[in-house]
């Protein structure tokens, strides 16, 4: 039975919301008066793994008006009454809803939105997350005798399967037994989870008053106001199911001046929640963007107004403080992997690190997007050193670096430069990033930051770091850490061959284009060539009769060429030499009119023909139409076959004997021997 259940885990934490997807507008139709568009959506590298919906414009609009509230300035296309059913214009407006897709998945911020997960994969991301973490959260506390959950704080964190809510003390005091509090509980019905605003769904606690956390950090017991945060597991988590109890057990009691601290920590088989004490202040990349905690995550961040670089010799402590916490994680055989601005914390001017139990949970990293493009970024070592170099360029820019790498490195020092260099440029990351010791003895943090050392060491010393596991949770952390470095390895690996293939692609498509170019060249050639041999006169019936019977007999045979060409509606031609036109073949040669059967086929010249007529005789129609009453017809004009006349008035002497024989001659020929030439043979 574990083993069932340990295989519905697993399959729960495939999906890695970081993947980055791509979003392809094939074609538009119109169903039931209205344009749909076929979408055609890739997540990650393979081909295989994308699929197709269909949007209307009005979907789109919706997405727009869910991610304006980021700020973000989006060429979205107006809405149009009149004329928007035109070809011209729905290939228009096509081409202008791609490139405001491609705008919306290229930003990191609002990729990773629900809105946006929701458009582009709405099989997957209609799962209701936040009820769902309500359910869990309330179900890990109900046993609890110490904390009661308070209302949820809604979408202000970037991650879709995180969810934040207040948690208060419950009233002490109480006979009751744990898990039986007198507070009393009701859920209120909730909304579809939006990042245009916060959450409806809440518990509301009936012996508390809610507060607004950006006003106060203290309860009315004068306690540290705290906040609950619950996460699914994601697809990196490798402990063993048994293990994983103790493993967060060990982890709620680190202690570590620059680590904040964990207040209580508790999981289920499908994810975990921490609680920790709430800052008023918010993380540093709140406090870099001006922007209040509490707020959703896309007005946070989405185009922050007042962004503002770190003075240099802040900057160098807390980046100091933050290395130090990394250090002593890997010393404990643990990696951070969530190195960035939203995970650092400053309280009166320390810097502490927090969300470190997310190598536990398995949670994707917010740059995995970026350091699976480099395959020397492939120890977790390696990363947190990539994401360390990350939060230095945010603070000492003040806005993020938006590429996996940094093309150029301005406006600041020559020893901030060269750390920054060592990390992000893009040498480093194809060659190798330098080491957790190696920056904590770089230049820049003697120069800005020289009396951390004697500092660090005075504050070890009052209060001593702790982090302790059993022999069994640390072969499973290193277990979990080469499982987790053996999965970039693979997706860095798999990016890298789909990036050669697509290399091969291109090249192979030049090659294409190449020979599309030079068949077009052959194809104008044989058109010049055959317009030529048009010019200088087509063989005809005439140019066979003319050799026995000269002026005379030619003129007889182009009379019957052009009688036959208007029975089959194939090629007409009138008195100049430049006016045949073949509607089948588009410009190339066509065989004669005369020598062409019912099917298109070429066919042998007839014999050549009878002295010529004097004069026409009116009374013997050589051709009849399907209209003339007891004959059969002579030419039909849907087959271009042409049948004998069975009337007996053709017995006639002289020029009716010729005119018959002319007639046996055309209708008996065989055409079993018929041969079909190509418009490219150039016969």
């Amino acid at each position: 039975m574990a083993l069932f259940e340990h295989t519905g885990t697993t399959q729960k934490v495939n999906l890695d919301d970081t993947e980055a997807c791509c979003c392809t507008i094939e074609t538009a139709q119109t169903i039931d008066g209205h344009t749909e568009y076929v979408l055609r959506v890739q997540r990650g590298p393979y081909p295989e793994n994308s699929w197709r919906i269909l949007r209307r414009y009005n979907d789109f609009a919706t997405l727009n008006k869910c991610l304006q509230i980021s700020g973000i300035d989006l060429s979205f296309p107006g809405k149009k009454l009149i004329g928007n059913m035109r070809p011209d214009f729905i290939a228009e407006r096509l081409n202008a809803l791609q490139e405001y897709i491609n705008q919306v998945l290229m930003n990191p911020i609002l990729a990773s939105s629900l809105p946006t997960k929701k458009f582009i994969d709405p099989d997957t991301y209609s799962t209701p997350f936040h009820d769902l973490a309500l359910q869990y959260a309330s179900m890990s506390l109900r046993t609890d005798g110490v904390f009661t959950l308070g209302q949820s704080l809604g979408p202000i964190g970037w991650r879709l399967r995180k969810h934040y809510f207040k948690v208060v003390h419950k009233p002490q005091g109480n006979k009751h037994s744990p898990g039986h509090s007198t507070t009393k509980h009701h859920l209120i019905k909730s909304s579809s989870q939006s990042h245009g605003k916060q959450h409806t769904t809440q518990v509301c606690v009936t012996t508390s008053t809610e507060k607004d956390y950006n006003s106060t950090s203290r309860d009315q017991s004068g306690r540290d106001d705290l906040i609950l945060t619950w996460t699914e597991f994601g697809p990196d988590r490798y402990i063993d199911e048994k293990e994983i109890h103790t493993v967060l057990k060990n982890f709620g009691g680190v202690q570590h001046p620059y680590v904040v601290p964990i207040e209580h920590i508790a999981s289920n088989d499908c994810g975990a929640l921490v609680i920790r004490k709430f800052y008023k202040h918010g993380s540093l990349k709140d406090v870099l963007c001006s922007a209040s905690p509490c707020n959703p995550f896309l007005s946070k961040y989405g185009s922050p107004k007042g962004r503002a670089p770190l003075p240099l010799k802040e900057l160098a402590l807390y980046a100091r403080q933050v290395l130090e916490a990394i250090r002593f994680l890997h010393s404990k055989g643990v990696a951070c992997g969530h190195v960035h601005c939203g995970n650092v914390i400053v309280v009166d001017g320390v810097a502490k690190l927090m969300d470190v139990e997310n190598f536990i949970f398995g949670v994707p990293s917010f740059y995995r997007p970026f350091f699976v493009q480099h395959s020397k970024i492939n120890t977790c070592e390696a990363i947190d050193v990539y994401g360390f170099g990350h939060l230095l360029y945010e603070m000492c820019m003040g806005y993020p670096l938006q590429d996996s790498y940094a093309r150029q490195i301005t406006d600041c020092p020559d020893s901030l430069k060269s750390l920054l260099e060592s990390i992000l440029s893009k040498e480093a990351c194809k060659s190798a990033l330098p080491t957790l010791d190696q920056l904590a003895t770089h230049p820049f943090f003697g120069e800005y930051a020289g009396q951390f050392n004697e500092q660090y060491a005075m504050t070890i010393a009052m209060q001593k770091p702790h982090l302790k596991f059993s022999t069994s949770a640390k072969e499973q952390l290193k277990l979990a850490v080469q499982k987790t470095e053996n999965r970039v390895r693979d997706e860095q690996r798999s990016v890298k061959n789909q990036k050669r293939l697509v290399r091969v692609q291109e090249m192979m498509t030049s090659e294409e284009e190449k020979k599309k170019i030079k068949q077009k060249a052959k194809q104008a050639k044989l058109r010049a060539q055959n317009s030529l041999q048009l010019n200088n006169g087509p063989p005809s019936l005439g140019a066979s009769g003319s050799g026995a019977s000269g002026n005379g007999g030619g003129s007889g045979g182009m009379a019957a060429t052009l009688h036959l060409s208007s029975s089959t509606g194939g090629i007409v031609k009138s008195s100049s030499a430049n006016s045949i036109t073949s509607p089948q073949e588009g410009g190339l040669m066509s065989p004669p009119p005369h020598a062409m059967d019912s099917g298109g086929s070429t066919s042998p010249q007839p014999p050549p023909s009878a002295p010529p007529i004097p004069a026409p005789v009116p009374s013997l129609p050589a051709f009849q139409s399907n209209a003339t009453a007891g004959t059969a017809p002579a030419s039909t004009s849907s087959t271009g076959k042409l049948v004998r006349s069975v009337s007996g008035d053709d017995t006639t002497g002289g020029s009716g004997g010729n005119r018959s024989a002319l007639l046996d001659s055309i209708c008996n020929f065989n055409k079993g021997g018929l041969k079909k030439i190509g418009p490219g043979s150039g016969k």
